[in-house]
């Protein structure tokens, strides 16, 4: 274990003063992409006694169902039961009714696209970091030359190269995940509104 550690405090001492936000990028990047794991799923957004909600609505017990939607606390569920309590009201005009639900389910494209803009970010910016790295590796290599000597040059020469290489493979190890990531929940995000979508016109329909 101590030396695994070892040999990071050397790569990170190799990499030069650009590997601490590096690493800070990729603990938020890893933070970020478990938090989208856990969280963007379909079950965060819909609620799982969404049929039964449906069958009663079928059988016109508008009641019964909004009583069912009260039980959950998903973004899905408040909008219809919002929706319901309008209706519910006397309010039958499908287009109002539509334009409540439109409203009440805006919030759900926030919470679907959470952290997302975050990675991307770091996804764009990690690499630029490590560019930045390797221009600094590469400047100490060209110093070397001109103001010491041939036996410290070289040593100075493997340590610019050292650091130039390091930093940019850092910076590449930190967005790759990010980016892969970035993609993969945009598209699970983009799905994710599209079912709310369509559950929620199914629910309008039931209520002609």
């Amino acid at each position: 274990m101590e030396g695994a550690l070892g040999q990071v405090f050397e790569l990170i001492r190799k990499g030069g003063i650009v590997m601490y936000p590096l690493i800070i990028l990729s603990v938020l990047s890893w933070v970020y992409i478990i938090e989208r794991v856990i969280n963007l799923r379909v079950g965060s957004f819909l609620p799982s006694n969404l049929n039964e909600v449906k069958l009663l609505l079928q059988k016109m017990d508008v009641d019964g169902a909004y009583k069912v939607l009260s039980l959950n606390r998903d973004i899905f569920s408040r909008a219809l039961k919002t929706t319901l309590e309008e209706y519910l009201k006397g309010n039958r005009r499908k287009p109002e009714l539509t334009a409540i639900a439109e409203r009440e389910l805006s919030a759900v494209v926030p919470a679907v696209e959470k952290n997302l803009m975050l990675l991307s970010a770091i996804a764009s910016i990690a690499p630029l970091l490590g560019l930045f790295g390797t221009i600094t590796g590469l400047i100490k290599v060209f110093s070397a030359y001109a103001s010491v000597q041939t036996e410290e040059a070289l040593r100075l020469l493997a340590s610019g190269i050292g650091e130039a290489l390091t930093a940019a493979a850092t910076g590449l190890i930190v967005a790759i995940p990010a980016l892969f990531a970035y993609w993969i929940f945009r598209n699970l995000g983009s799905d994710i509104i599209e079912k709310v979508e369509k559950e929620a016109r199914e629910i309008l329909d039931l209520l002609e």
